[in-house]
């Protein structure tokens, strides 16, 4: 991605991400009151605090809009860099032929889709020419969900302006074309992306589920991201006919900068206007808040984002009867 098609590409991504959390954050406010809005970002700002222990936040509409106005970039950008690097024979990207499709397990904000609607479009730029890219959302949080189809819809819809972006012709392409059926196609490459989704009290379920999913969808390749400290808790799917190829992403740097300032405001703005005047949390505790909501500006690199990256590719010749499911 060029210089100009990035800072295209971090406006109208930091217009959608701001607009959606704002109207999200105002209607949450607006039903809690001053002091119980005052509670629950405190509450769900320290369960992000617990992430780093590998403790799974509740991702509730409050976690939704916090997660998205603080991580949503930083994992669009890991999502992106990891597509960029997984290796051709398995990527229609490269060569922009084909079809591809991918099953998004525990999309979370749906990062995944945005980073591969910027790696299709990367394909049209370089290419002239796109797979057929169809990619299938789902987790178990519905407001994770929801806010993050919002936060597409206002992209989409940002970007549709070919006189305020001139550069995203071929992002424009991609969004309009991609679809989201639910199963793959015989003719399909087909991937399977776990990203983030690993904590220690999920584990068993996260397990079953793809299993299923990987009996069903018998995908090419499967990726896998963690916080480092969740590592022990990731799904592997080696018992299940898959090798781990390890230097696909060995040295991955994220691909992606720049600030995102509109979102930056509104986290300061939430201090500012919804934490600091109640004056109802203990020194310890807004000085936490304060300083999770403006000491940092939100950006595609987000500071303390930290992520463990495992490919798993399929081996051709293994009978799917003998495996373990």
């Amino acid at each position: 991605m060029d210089d100009q098609t990035l800072k295209a590409v971090t406006n109208a991504l930091d217009l959608a991400v701001a607009s959606v959390v704002e109207t999200e954050f105002q209607r949450l406010a607006t039903a809690a009151g001053p002091e119980q809005t005052a509670r629950n970002v405190l509450r769900s700002l320290r369960s992000f605090e617990s992430l780093q222990q590998g403790i799974m936040p509740a991702y509730d509409e409050w976690d939704a809009v916090f997660y998205a106005a603080w991580h949503h970039p930083g994992h669009v950008n890991l999502a992106y860099t990891l597509i960029e690097k997984i290796p051709a024979p398995h990527n229609p990207l490269k060569s922009g032929k084909g079809s591809l499709h991918v099953m998004d397990f525990g999309c979370g904000t749906m990062a995944m889709q945005f980073g591969l609607a910027l790696a299709a479009a990367d394909s049209v730029a370089q290419l002239r020419t796109v797979p057929r890219v169809n990619i299938f959302s789902e987790d178990s949080s519905q407001p994770m969900i929801a806010i993050g189809r919002r936060i597409w819809e206002t992209f989409t819809s940002e970007i549709a302006s070919r006189r305020k972006y001139p550069t995203l012709n071929a992002l424009r392409r991609v969004c309009r074309d991609v679809t989201s059926e639910a199963h793959r196609k015989d003719a399909d490459t087909s991937w399977i992306s776990v990203l983030h989704v690993a904590y220690e009290e999920n584990a068993p379920q996260v397990e079953s589920a793809l299993a299923g999913r990987i009996r069903q969808e018998r995908p090419e390749l499967v990726v896998v991201t963690a916080h480092p400290r969740s590592v022990a808790s990731t799904f592997s799917p080696l018992s299940y006919g898959y090798y781990e190829d390890r230097a696909a992403f060995r040295g991955a740097v994220f691909l992606l900068n720049g600030e995102f300032a509109r979102t930056s405001k509104f986290r300061q703005d939430v201090y500012n206007d919804s934490v600091a005047p109640i004056r109802l949390l203990s020194d310890d505790d807004d000085s936490f808040v304060r300083n999770y909501l403006t000491r940092y500006p939100t950006d595609w690199t987000t500071p303390f984002l930290e992520s463990t990256d495992f490919l798993y590719i399929r081996n051709q010749e293994d009978d799917l009867d003998d495996l373990p499911f």
